[in-house]
């Protein structure tokens, strides 16, 4: 069952403000704007139904476990997948060119997201885990539409296809990640430095008393936001890894997805 532990949201304004060494933390009092900005929603990439899922934070109270959990598979199942298929091979054919970034570009980032969730630095990871977000939608694509990987290798012209907006291809994967645009949505939130980012760095403290903290040093704004974070690196290892087994099948063993398709 998912679970019903959201992100808490600022909702203030600063009155007055204190340094409090040695973390350099302001500590103010909230007064509530009209206006109040969106909450974090912990969705799941995937849902059979109309109804929003939102991901199950239940086995992530651990912070080591949570770790474990989003490191999935990183790096040695990355390793093995590569090997698998460019070993099979001696023909270095685009679609073994176009494989082996997809694979050096998801490993790399799922260890960036990883590092900088341990580091406690959400500035670093949600972009990083939305560029994780996009390779993993540009792979499920390639699967579908094989002669995209042609655009991917050499981008317009001589009658290859045209580049595709995430919309789009979030709209041709949605029967595997029918959530993708929304989870890729709070994402570009954070990165782009809109409500979501702005809000991030202001935690709640005391509600009762209306105080709420701000440092400069990265942080978690709660332990949901840290729990959220791993939840999401986990479903998006798994995720990675199984659509970059059969990117592997596709562009090598079938030898589709380029000019030599």
């Amino acid at each position: 069952m998912a679970s019903q532990a959201l992100s808490l949201r600022a909702a203030g304004r600063l009155r007055s403000f204190g340094i409090v060494a040695p973390i350099i933390v302001a500590c103010a009092e909230v007064s509530m704007p009209p206006g109040r900005p969106k909450r974090w929603h912990p969705f799941h990439m995937t849902s059979e139904g109309l109804e929003h899922v939102r991901l199950d934070l239940s086995g992530y109270r651990s912070r080591d476990l949570a770790l474990d959990l989003a490191a999935h598979g990183c790096p040695a199942q990355y390793t093995a997948i590569a090997k698998k298929y460019m070993s099979s091979t001696t023909q270095v054919t685009d679609g073994f060119l176009l494989f082996g970034s997809v694979v050096s570009r998801m490993r790399g980032l799922h260890e960036g997201v990883v590092r900088e969730i341990a580091a406690d630095n959400p500035h670093a990871v949600h972009p990083l885990t939305r560029a994780w977000v996009e390779i993993i939608t540009i792979t499920m694509y390639v699967l579908r539409n094989p002669r995209y990987g042609e655009f991917l290798l050499r981008g317009y012209g001589d009658g290859r296809p045209g580049k595709k907006s995430f919309e789009a291809m979030f709209h041709a994967v949605r029967e595997d990640a029918s959530q993708l645009k929304l989870v890729y949505g709070e994402l570009s939130e954070f990165s782009h430095f809109g409500p979501l980012g702005v809000w991030n760095v202001h935690a709640i403290e005391d509600k009762e008393q209306r105080i709420m903290t701000w440092t400069d040093v990265p942080r978690w704004r709660n332990d949901d936001h840290f729990r959220v974070a791993c939840a999401q690196a986990h479903e998006l290892a798994v995720a990675g890894l199984h659509f970059l087994d059969e990117l592997g099948q596709l562009l090598i063993h079938e030898g589709r997805g380029g000019a030599d398709d």
